[in-house]
């Protein structure tokens, strides 16, 4: 035989069998919730945690997820330990990054770990706005050069911050500025999906609280600057398009 097509037939039952990895990625493993389900859920529900690259979650991510990467659990971060409590939903691209959390959590002794679809599984579209637990939404509005403060309930956080209800939302739009990043809180967060989404379609920059804003806790809150603050290192990584 031609030692040409012997080496084509080596070629095409290679690539037969990445396809057929690729295919079994993209399946994954039963018992992965179907991104329709984790885009529903409430944050008394469960905290629904995107656990790839920073870059990568500004491109686009479940409409309730926050972004944690997989590198704050390698370095033994504390983030979620707060959390243990809580359903937790991990999603990354292709189920790689989200399975290899959960045993990195598993082994901090969380036991309410749930596999959502990923990227590849399950169009999430692009990002609207950002959504941030209690401590990174502390330390984001810390390092915020030019920032508003949206207070969607009742607790007052700052003398200088713009109250309304949800429903009144377009009377203070002039009042808000798109070149400011809009912090946006509420004692019942699930009343501030819709006034977050018209905003981000609007072109404002929005970092919303995704649970209940409270003073004591906000005051109380402790962050790890360096859960939020990435090297040039993991930028680059980034890139490449995996989480």
């Amino acid at each position: 035989m031609n030692i040409l097509v012997v080496i084509g037939i080596i070629l095409l039952i290679i690539l037969l069998g990445l396809y057929a990895f690729w295919l079994k990625l993209l399946k994954g493993k039963p018992g992965r919730i179907a991104g329709a389900e984790v885009e529903k859920k409430t944050f008394d529900e469960a905290l629904v945690v995107d656990v790839r690259w920073r870059k990568e979650y500004a491109r686009g991510h479940a409409i309730n997820a926050v972004n944690l990467p997989i590198k704050l659990f390698k370095n033994n971060s504390d983030v979620l330990d707060e959390y243990k409590d809580k359903e937790i939903i991990l999603y990354c691209v292709v189920d790689v990054t989200s399975r290899n959390t959960e045993k990195l959590l598993g082994e901090r002794g969380f036991t309410k770990l749930h596999i959502g679809d990923g990227v590849k599984q399950y169009d999430y579209g692009k990002a609207i706005y950002s959504n941030a637990l209690l401590s990174e939404f502390k330390y984001r509005i810390s390092v915020s050069k030019n920032k508003q403060f949206l207070n969607l309930g009742n607790e007052i956080l700052s003398d200088e911050e713009i109250k309304v209800s949800p429903n009144e939302i377009d009377s203070i739009l002039d009042k808000l500025n798109k070149d400011s990043e809009i912090f946006v809180y509420s004692d019942k967060p699930e009343e501030s999906k819709e006034v977050c989404e018209k905003l981000g379609l609007d072109g404002f920059t929005v970092i919303n609280l995704v649970e209940p804003f409270k003073l004591d806790r906000y005051k109380n809150a402790f962050y790890n600057k360096n859960d939020y603050i990435e090297t040039k290192d993991d930028q680059e990584a980034s890139s490449c398009g995996w989480a």
